[in-house]
């Protein structure tokens, strides 16, 4: 079961995969570490995950977005086709 519990500037992403999903929170954070947002998913595949959570929450800020699809590679998430 992969999970990733990551920061990055002012969003945390936070994910497990579970079974044949991968659930998990998205949050944005104020300068004092705040959360001004918080959107959970549930979601089948990780490109799904970059596409319909982390790409519009940044605001589709595309270099945010790559670093953190990377880091939940990295975490041993992946894409089934």
């Amino acid at each position: 079961m992969s999970t990733i519990d990551t920061s990055m500037g002012r969003y945390c992403l936070k994910a497990n995969h579970a079974g044949d999903h991968i659930k998990g929170t998205m949050a944005i954070h104020d300068e004092g570490g705040d959360a001004l947002s918080l959107q959970e998913f549930d979601e089948h595949y990780l490109d799904d995950v970059v596409n319909n959570v982390i790409y519009p929450i940044t605001g589709g800020n595309r270099e945010i977005t790559r670093a953190l699809r990377e880091q939940m590679i990295k975490a041993g998430f992946s894409q089934p086709h």
